[in-house]
């Protein structure tokens, strides 16, 4: 499974909801294929204000040990252990990481996807 992190509109992700929940009521749902997370920013702006450089190469680093904890994660990002442990605590309420009952980090995706769509920008 995959984590996909993208830009969606309010109401593009309620169509989508609304899709899914026609299926299930027609007994389509048992035929549904197990569901990617999905995480959506109202736009660009918004996503790369949130998901921030930082954020971003902890992700990479996290994925590359495959457990870590917050001192040997600090410790590979040359970075401040309470600001690595503040971005921690949002990815882990973005559900892109997990904290094991030892208090080591993982990724729970096999792979995690960024998605952005521009707005309605017209060509020069």
């Amino acid at each position: 499974m995959k984590a996909i992190i993208s830009t969606e509109s309010w109401e593009n992700l309620q169509s989508q909801a609304l899709a899914i929940a026609q299926q299930v009521d027609a007994g389509e749902g048992e035929t549904l294929p197990e569901a990617d997370y999905h995480l959506s920013f109202a736009d660009s702006a918004q996503l790369f204000s949130e998901l921030t450089p930082a954020r971003l190469a902890l992700l990479e680093q996290l994925k590359r040990l495959g457990t870590a904890s917050i001192q040997t994660l600090a410790e590979q990002l040359h970075a401040d252990q309470g600001t690595v442990r503040a971005d921690i605590d949002q990815l882990l309420a973005w559900e892109l990481i997990a904290r094991a009952r030892d208090g080591r980090l993982s990724i729970p995706w096999d792979e995690i996807q960024i998605q952005v769509t521009l707005g309605n920008a017209k060509a020069a």
